[in-house]
């Protein structure tokens, strides 16, 4: 039997709509990965991506990593509730505690050098629970 260029197979047709649909659905699937609602709660894991450029700093000092700056704004940006702020606070006191050497003085400085708020003064001593609060 021979067939004309009008007289593809169906099943040719239905695989190929069905693959796009697949490819359709895993680039919303991805793409939704990335993007923040407005209502959602900051997360620890944020926090730690955003604030881990500024670890070398608060051990040696020195010059303040640019990765540093940029990720205490996207904190400071993420920060919309009280909630946030106890989120944050108690992630960067938590994992500040396992940061060998770490110069409580020297990290609480970052905020003013790199212009950002700064809703949490970090110390082994923090009571998330209380000090720590949203200011609009």
């Amino acid at each position: 039997m021979v067939r004309t260029k009008e007289q593809k197979p169906t099943k040719y047709i239905i695989m190929k709509r069905s693959q796009v649909l697949k490819l359709a659905s895993m680039a919303v699937l991805v793409v939704s990965m990335f993007l923040v609602p407005a209502h959602a709660t900051l997360t620890c894991e944020q926090v730690t991506l955003w604030l881990t450029p500024c670890i070398s700093y608060g051990v040696m000092g020195g010059i303040v990593a640019p990765g540093c700056c940029s990720g205490l704004k996207a904190l400071d940006d993420a920060i919309k509730t009280n909630e946030d702020v106890r989120t944050a606070c108690y992630c960067i006191k938590d994992r500040a505690a396992k940061i060998p050497g770490l110069n409580y003085d020297r990290a609480n400085e970052l905020p003013g050098i790199c212009g950002t708020t700064d809703p949490i003064k970090l110390s082994p001593s923090l009571d998330c629970s209380n000090n720590a609060t949203f200011d609009q």
